[in-house]
């Protein structure tokens, strides 16, 4: 039986100090759910701008606390299976349950593939795919057991179409996708759902601080990245955030193994 609408839920959204993963977190608490946000809190030697820092994740915790007090910070990195195990079990036990899981954590670096390093790619493939594996691996056991339960995989539309210079970014998240489907597939009698949102580009740190490394201002960054979506304008965060919640819905009960794109139709061509 699926929980009531609205403040019994619990969700857990991984990379969620800022960016599409904080968006998303700000929509779950809007619903009323009890929200765990998680992020790994230092940056890493690959990837060559700065990732959120423990007190970036205790401040947006702090301030969706405004909309909604059940919001808790987790400092968890996604590619270790002891965080990943941990940050479960505290969301279990504080909670009670884990009724919602939004695996966005990622990276980006681009480079063309002659200069793309073993450890870049590593990064990618650890943070992304890897990330994803160990978080759904700990937390469907328990939604298998209550008979309830929502995975949203936080894709791109690079996973599936290539992004030029791209490679490791492409391939994850690509991985994500059959990631997704397989995992739809073991667990759709257990009544929970496995989904991909496939955004276009949002103006996020991530995608600003690619464009820092490439000499590019904001501006330039966005406007570049843009060119492919329909209307040449970025996808608005909330967009993305709306996407997810809708997924982690009831009404999208019977929506599984899928991709839904907030690309501004970018996919199409």
């Amino acid at each position: 039986m699926s929980p009531s609408p609205g403040n019994r839920r619990v969700a857990l959204v991984s990379g969620a100090a800022r960016g599409n993963g904080l968006a998303i977190a700000e929509a779950l608490a809007r619903t009323g759910a009890t929200v765990y946000l998680a992020d790994i809190g230092h940056d890493l030697p690959e990837v060559p701008y700065p990732m959120s820092s423990a007190a970036d994740l205790e401040r947006a915790a702090e301030g969706l606390r405004d909309i909604h007090q059940r919001v808790h910070a987790l400092q968890c990195d996604v590619r270790s299976p002891e965080d990943v195990a941990a940050a479960v079990r505290v969301v279990e036990s504080e909670a009670g349950r884990l009724d919602i899981l939004v695996n966005n954590a990622g990276v980006l670096v681009l480079n063309p593939v002659e200069k793309v390093s073993t450890a870049e790619w590593d990064v990618h493939m650890d943070v992304i795919v890897k990330g994803a594996f160990l978080l759904c691996q700990a937390a469907l056991p328990g939604m298998n057991q209550r008979g309830w339960g929502r995975v949203i995989n936080i894709a791109s539309v690079a996973a599936h179409r290539g992004l030029g210079t791209g490679v490791a970014y492409t391939a994850a998240k690509h991985a994500m996708i059959g990631l997704t489907r397989a995992l739809a597939m073991e667990v759709a009698r257990q009544n929970v759902t496995v989904n991909a949102v496939c955004p276009g580009t949002t103006p996020t740190e991530l995608v600003h601080g690619v464009g820092r490394t490439l000499d590019m201002s904001p501006e330039e960054t966005l406007a570049i990245f843009s060119q492919r979506h329909l209307t040449q304008k970025p996808i608005a965060k909330e967009d993305v955030a709306a996407a997810t919640v809708w997924l982690a819905s009831d009404a999208a009960g019977r929506v599984n193994g899928t991709s839904l794109f907030v690309d501004d139709g970018w996919h199409c061509h």
